[in-house]
């Protein structure tokens, strides 16, 4: 099964969140943006770049001595594995509940976001994405 957020630790998903924001980085760069305000070691972000490569949220090549690490998935990928995810454990794959849920999140969230899920409908439709 494909990994989401609720399998992801607070540092594997700020480990993420920069990566998405910053691009692709090393070890040393990751851990002075996350790890020292966190007051982690060095071999901590290291473990969580790791893993998150194991999981495959992560690529990696050999930069020099070092490997710089970047997204394999970008975050609307991993929100639709997640979003996928609790809707089926909530529904039971009950589609039409699902989709009325949404309907009623959208409209409860005013006009514009109801209309903006009406315009990633179409968009869909009509082949864009």
């Amino acid at each position: 099964m494909d990994t989401t957020l609720s399998d992801l630790g607070d540092l594997e998903k700020a480990v993420l969140e920069y990566l998405w924001a910053s691009g692709p980085a090393d070890v040393k760069t990751v851990y002075r943006a996350i790890g020292v305000e966190r007051s982690i070691t060095h071999n901590t972000v290291q473990s969580a770049l790791k893993r998150l490569y194991e999981k495959d949220l992560l690529e990696r090549s050999k930069e020099g001595r070092a490997f710089v690490y970047g997204p394999r998935v970008d975050r609307r990928q991993l929100t639709e594995r997640s979003v996928g995810e609790v809707v089926d454990e909530l529904t039971s794959g009950d589609m039409e509940v699902a989709l009325q849920a949404f309907v009623d999140i959208a409209d409860d969230a005013g006009r514009e976001t109801l209309d903006e899920l009406e315009r990633l409908i179409d968009q869909h439709r009509d082949g864009e994405d």
